[in-house]
């Protein structure tokens, strides 16, 4: 009889030890259970196993875990109630159950056992530091448990409590884990994580899109390589600030084509204030800043226009009785008397100058004049390509003196859009001249007109068709610094006396009054190409 009672013992220390192994060797409290049971098993029989979870804010039962070769309905997922089952008592008052014959049933609900052909169970609640389940055994034979089965089964369900603690914590930070994951590559705009050598540990999927590499690949990556992929050339750390400072940093970084991106760098710190990573955040705002400026020049281009209207007025009436005294001056300089003074030599040459800038300056306020005007044509429905054909025939000339080819490459398919055809000839006149004059002899100029969507103008809230007109040249282009200016009033490349700078600010407002945009690509050396969106059919 000792015998017998040591080699239980030895057996239960056994399992103990086996059990203390598995939990271990493993997180899945899947693995954990059927492991566990298999061991049981070699110490008591069982038809069924399960692990129910404890749901306390439904006061309920989720069988989580289950080893039985049944047919049954209690199955892994199925939800039972605590109140009117052995199991919901054990955890209600946190004490084991045993029923020695469901014949006759001490809970209602256990009916459903007995149903199953269940005769006898025995369930131990999950207890370490708050109540997580209830382990049962369930048997087809009855009288089957009893209170010696406890000897086994109590430290047993410790080591399952255990197991099961650490099971559930680890699905929690896994599932935060991933739901970070989720979060971090869902942003939009390009985010990576550098350790404090400023190699990337980690990269979001747009990042890895815009360099072309995977998420294994990217891993130990330098910063600068990634700018470099991105086409931002930076000539110190960007991130360096941050390191050294341990504070978050910021700065505008310039790309190729002109992009711009807004740049920040923030810490990441242990609990002690050390910095052990640095997250980078780049986002491309070229679309904004394109944006922004066109309505800052918008704005400064309403307020010029107010200020030069009454300004052009003022000056035009003492310009005009100064041309007319220089006129007189003029025809009085040919009288022989005062030819044959020898002082008076030079005067003809003198008057005829300043009635020659007179007139120039008269120029400059019909342009400015024309610039603050607001449309006055009649709009009706034209066809852009005869337009441009029109303007065409007026710089023809022009061209064939300048050795330029004029290549059109127009869409027959194109619909009518409502315009001031007099504004538009103004604004193809003044696009395609400024092309001839900055594309050296022999060079080609390609008109080119197509469908497309996307304009946002001031007139409407959404995307619409737009009819395309692009003006390219092979001319000398412009340097990137200087094409956010180029539709800014009185700003001009041209020699002094060639030009006033108003052009392509009259461009920019004819476009505008006609809901469209305009923009510009241009490479030093290559050329620019411009191109005008105007709203298809569209009535004003």
């Amino acid at each position: 009889m000792e015998d017998t009672s040591d080699r239980k013992k030895l057996a239960i220390f056994n399992l103990i030890s086996e059990l203390s192994g598995i939990i271990s060797s493993s997180l899945s409290i899947g693995t954990v259970f059927l492991l566990m049971v298999s061991e049981i098993r070699k110490l008591i029989g069982y038809s069924r196993a399960s692990l129910l979870l404890f749901n306390e804010k439904e006061n309920n039962l989720l069988i989580f875990a289950l080893d039985t070769e049944m047919n049954t309905i209690m199955k892994k997922g199925v939800k039972a109630p605590v109140e009117g089952t052995s199991a919901g008592w054990a955890i209600t008052n946190n004490t084991p159950w045993i029923n020695r014959d469901l014949a006759e049933l001490a809970f209602p609900l256990d009916k459903k056992l007995r149903d199953e052909g269940i005769r006898s169970t025995i369930s131990i609640p999950l207890v370490h530091d708050k109540i997580l389940g209830v382990f049962n055994l369930d048997s087809t034979e009855p009288e089957q448990y009893s209170e010696k089965d406890l000897q086994i089964l109590l430290p047993v369900a410790k080591h399952i409590s255990i197991a099961l603690e650490n099971a559930l914590l680890f699905q929690a930070i896994s599932r935060e884990k991933k739901e970070w994951e989720r979060t971090f590559d869902s942003i939009t705009d390009m985010v990576w994580i550098e350790d404090r050598k400023q190699k990337v540990i980690r990269a979001n999927h747009t990042l890895l899109k815009k360099v072309g590499l995977s998420a294994i690949d990217i891993v130990g990556r330098s910063c600068d390589e990634i700018f470099s992929r991105i086409g931002i050339a930076v000539r110190e750390s960007a991130c360096a600030g941050t390191i050294a400072s341990n504070r978050q940093s910021f700065c505008e970084l310039k790309g190729t084509g002109g992009s711009i991106f807004n740049f920040w760098a923030y810490p990441l710190t242990d609990e002690e204030g050390r910095l052990y990573a640095v997250v980078h955040y780049l986002k491309d705002v070229s679309s904004q800043k394109g944006l922004e400026q066109q309505l800052i020049r918008s704005d400064r281009l309403a307020s010029l226009g107010t200020l030069v209207a009454g300004i052009a007025h003022e000056i035009n009436n003492p310009l005009g009785i100064i041309a007319g005294y220089s006129e007189a001056l003029i025809e009085r300089a040919g009288d022989k008397r005062l030819r044959d003074i020898a002082e008076f030599e030079d005067f003809p040459e003198y008057l005829e100058t300043i009635h020659n800038e007179i007139f120039r300056c008269k120029d400059i306020l019909s342009s400015l004049l024309d610039f603050a005007r607001p449309s006055s044509g009649i709009y009706r429905e034209i066809n852009i390509n005869e337009l441009i054909k029109e303007v065409i025939l007026l710089v023809n000339h022009r061209a064939k003196r300048l050795n330029h080819y004029i290549e059109l490459k127009l869409n027959d398919d194109l619909p009518r859009i409502h315009a001031d055809p007099g504004s538009l000839r103004q604004l193809f006149m003044n696009i395609i001249m400024n092309s001839m004059y900055f594309t050296p002899e022999r060079g080609s100029i390609i008109i080119m007109t197509e469908m497309s969507t996307g304009i946002r103008g001031k007139k409407f809230l959404g995307d619409i068709p737009t009819v395309t007109v692009s003006i390219s040249d092979t001319g000398a282009g412009i340097p990137a610094e200087l094409v956010g200016k180029v539709f800014d009033p009185f700003f001009t490349t041209k020699p002094v006396g060639e030009g006033t700078g108003l052009g392509l600010s009259i461009c920019h407002k004819i476009v505008e009054d006609h809901s469209g945009s305009i923009n510009l690509v241009s490479e030093e050396g290559k050329g620019t190409t411009f191109s005008i969106r105007l709203p298809a059919q569209l009535r004003l």
